[in-house]
C-alpha cells in the first residue's frame, strides 16, 4: 500500500492547480532487476482476445503510470517495466 500527494496538473491535464492531491493505492508486485524496478499489476476483468489488450490498456495505462510514480518517489529507483498480467486473456500486456 501507498499514499502520495501529486499536483492535480501532474495527476490529470484538465486540472491547471498544484493543489496536491492524494493518490492511494495497492501494488500487486513490483521487483528490482539490474537496479531498475519491474511494475506487474494484476486484472481480472473478463475481456475478449480480439480487443482485450486494448480495452484493458485504455482501463489501466493511467493507473499503472500513477503507481510508477509512487515507487520512483517512495524508493527513489527508476521503472524499467510496466506490465499488466490478464487472467482472461492468460498473457502478459507491456505498457
Amino acid at each position: 500500500p501507498f499514499v502520495l500527494g501529486l499536483p492535480a496538473c501532474e495527476v490529470d491535464e484538465k486540472y491547471s492547480s498544484d493543489e496536491l492531491i492524494m493518490i492511494q493505492g495497492i501494488i500487486d508486485v513490483f521487483f528490482v532487476e539490474n537496479g531498475e524496478a519491474v511494475l506487474l499489476d494484476y486484472k481480472t476483468d473478463r475481456v475478449n482476445s480480439e480487443k482485450g489488450e486494448e480495452i484493458l490498456r485504455g482501463r489501466y495505462e493511467r493507473q499503472i503510470d500513477l503507481y510508477a510514480r509512487a515507487i520512483e518517489k517512495i524508493k527513489k529507483i527508476s521503472i524499467k517495466s510496466k506490465i499488466i498480467y490478464s487472467f482472461s486473456l492468460e498473457k502478459e500486456i507491456y505498457l
